[in-house]
């Protein structure tokens, strides 16, 4: 009978092979987890970029649909004059001349209501155009030009009345007592029952 040989060499083989196939699925785990942690970082990174760039688009889709108003200091506008020759707002039917006050007054004069828009009307006086207002001196107050010289107090303390333009008074002048007046009265309130200047002349001596 043939003698059985033993071969230690192929039984070491074989046991290095098992032992290398029972640790194979632990390495294999370990290098899975290592490709798979930077995906994750991606991935994180990812939805914290797409949730910015909602955010983002979100904002501008409001910006857009409510009109956020900036700071259009020198806005396009068609220029025009008034019946009294004074610097107007065009409208859009290019034939309708507002006088500047008419603007962002609550009512609509524009036959497209263009005079009432955010556009103009968002962040007054800076949305207007600039050459339709007069700022006061005092750089607080302000009034539309066409109110410039009309013998009414809007900067508050009368510069409006007082600039170089305004022609001399064709009323009666004194001291008024009224705020809203400066010193000229329309002649139409003479003798009217009514105290308008302090020395009661608008009552004893105007005619």
């Amino acid at each position: 009978m043939p003698a059985h040989r033993v071969h230690p060499q192929r039984q070491v083989t074989e046991v290095s092979s098992l032992s290398s196939a029972k640790e194979m699925p632990s390495d294999l785990k370990h290098k899975k987890e290592q490709c798979w942690l930077p995906t994750r970082r991606c991935l994180w990174f990812s939805c914290m970029a797409f949730l910015v760039l909602g955010v983002l688009a979100a904002v501008i889709s409001l910006a857009i649909t409510f009109g956020i108003p900036g700071k259009p200091a020198n806005l396009p506008y068609r220029r025009c004059k008034t019946a009294s020759q004074q610097l107007g707002f065009l409208c859009e039917d290019l034939t309708t001349c507002l006088p500047p006050s008419l603007l962002c007054n609550g009512k609509l004069d524009c036959s497209h209501g263009e005079d009432e828009s955010a556009i103009y009307c968002g962040q007054m006086p800076s949305s207007l155009p600039q050459n339709l207002i007069f700022k006061c001196p005092n750089q607080k107050t302000w009034t539309y030009v066409d109110k410039v010289c009309d013998t009414r107090n809007d900067c508050g303390d009368c510069s409006d009345e007082s600039v170089l333009q305004c022609p001399k008074c064709s009323g009666w002048r004194c001291d008024t007592v009224f705020f809203a007046d400066c010193d000229c009265i329309p002649r139409t309130r003479c003798k009217n029952g009514i105290q308008d200047c302090a020395d009661w002349s608008d009552e004893n001596l105007c005619e």
